[in-house]
């Protein structure tokens, strides 16, 4: 192969890389974005925020250093706008997938379907390149080749599989954080208060042990405070966690709000019924351990049972056959 192919396929390669660092940096500014987002809500909750740090100063870009920043994003971005049309009808699902896994910038699609196709591209480019300048064209360049496919492919699925298990990490916290978030609103409304100030309230005492759901309830409470809309706000709580806990808890603030049902004595239903839902739970956990246990029975139980039982029999007929009886 000439040398002017090589150059030109180690450029295509070299660019595929950058562009795929490109992504990446913009999607951990993407991040810091949703982090200054989420500083800005808590100040306009009135949360107490402790004085500025250091890091507050050096997040302050040059003005030059920030232009080429804000060119690469549009870059990204316009990028990410031409590949989205590769995901076609399934936009708005993984769009609600990334809103479920914390991504929640209005970026966020854009900067997946850029990574998403980059990335891949970009891999198998610098694979090719590796390829073509090591080995022959040929059988020796076969196995190689059908790696740096594979690695492409793993890294197009990898994406998925990254998102995926931070929807299913942060679900989870949620989920088990959730019956506290109930406890506490039932006190907060036993005390008096209403069910925006017992949503404050309770997001700020979860803001340590639980996160995730603090971030959730305190935007909510932001979203009824600016647009002064419960059921819209409710709804987007339900689409940015979609889980049956959150679904039967926004729908009873909502029939609260409506038919005027008192908040604190909806909470306490709500509080009964998971309690009785966390004990069938525990309960059909409870069940399944027979059906557990009869793998380790087999496999680790069984066999001693049988080298005790036919053990004997067997070493009485060993020793018979080399007695010659």
């Amino acid at each position: 192969m000439s040398e002017s192919t090589v150059d030109i396929l180690s450029w295509m390669a070299f660019a595929g890389l950058m562009l795929v660092a490109f992504g990446l940096g913009a999607l951990v500014d993407t991040e810091r974005r949703r982090a200054v987002l989420m500083l800005r809500l808590r100040r306009a909750n009135g949360e107490a925020l402790g004085p500025r740090n250091a890091a507050t100063g050096k997040a302050r870009r040059s003005g030059a250093l920030a232009g080429i920043h804000t060119a690469l994003r549009r870059v990204v971005l316009r990028a990410g706008e031409r590949l989205s049309a590769i995901l076609g009808g399934e936009a708005r699902d993984t769009a609600a997938d990334l809103r479920s896994a914390g991504y929640q910038g209005r970026d966020a699609l854009l900067i997946y379907a850029f990574l998403k196709t980059v990335l891949p591209v970009g891999a198998f480019l610098s694979g090719g390149v590796w390829v073509v300048t090591v080995y022959p064209i040929g059988m020796p360049a076969l196995i190689p080749s059908a790696i740096v496919l594979a690695v492409a492919l793993g890294m197009s699925m990898g994406i998925d599989m990254v998102v995926d298990t931070r929807r299913r990490a942060r679900m989870g916290q949620i989920r088990r954080s959730f019956p506290d978030l109930l406890e506490l609103l039932v006190i907060a409304s036993e005390a008096g208060q209403g069910p925006q100030q017992a949503l404050h309230r309770v997001s700020r005492e979860l803001q340590y042990s639980a996160p995730e759901l603090a971030a959730e309830t305190r935007q909510l409470v932001s979203e009824i405070a600016m647009t002064n809309d419960r059921r819209t706000a409710y709804d987007k709580l339900r689409a940015r966690v979609p889980l049956p806990e959150i679904a039967i808890f926004t729908q009873a603030l909502d029939q609260s709000d409506t038919y005027g049902t008192p908040f604190a004595r909806a909470m306490r239903n709500l509080v009964s019924e998971q309690r009785a839902n966390r004990l069938i739970a525990m309960e059909e956990k409870a069940a399944r351990l027979p059906v557990l246990m009869t793998i380790p029975l087999i496999f680790c139980i069984m066999p001693a049972v049988f080298v005790v039982l036919v053990g004997p029999a067997g070493l009485s007929i060993f020793d018979n056959i080399l007695a010659g009886r």
